[in-house]
């Protein structure tokens, strides 16, 4: 049955048209840039930027580390790698920050890690990537 309040032929493009609406909608989400950190309430600048790493590195979270890795590879200040929480990390994270840090390093740009991290230097130390990463030198034998 048609209805005389919603004929079939007008409901058909009005349908096309949300969804051309709402498809697009995301796109501006995906386009947003990361935030700068916050000041301090006395005024003072917050203490030097730090990128945590999640508990399960894996290459599924490797995209999104490089976007939080990519915002700080040019700043002046230190930048913190805070390695507490990492239970597991795959090749493709540990390539990725060798490749962070060897950008900073480049143009003497330093970075600190925080936390025990003794997954990463495990991993680290087995792939031979121990200095490279600026590990240190504390957890260079962490599992051995």
């Amino acid at each position: 049955m048609i209805d005389d309040e919603n004929p079939v032929p007008n409901s058909a493009p009005s349908k096309i048209a949300k969804r051309k609406r709402t498809a697009a909608a995301p796109m501006v989400k995906a386009v947003d840039k990361p935030a700068a950190p916050m000041p301090t309430a006395r005024g003072k600048a917050a203490a030097a930027p730090t990128v945590a790493l999640t508990s399960n590195c894996t290459v599924k979270d490797a995209a999104a580390l490089k976007q939080s890795l990519s915002a700080f590879v040019d700043r002046d200040e230190p930048v913190t790698l805070d390695a507490t929480g990492v239970e597991r990390v795959d090749t493709a994270i540990l390539q990725l920050l060798c490749a962070f840090v060897r950008a900073r390093t480049a143009s003497n740009r330093s970075i600190a890690w925080r936390g025990e991290g003794a997954v990463v230097a495990d991993s680290a130390r087995l792939l031979g990537l121990h200095a490279l990463l600026a590990l240190p030198e504390n957890t260079a034998g962490a599992a051995a």
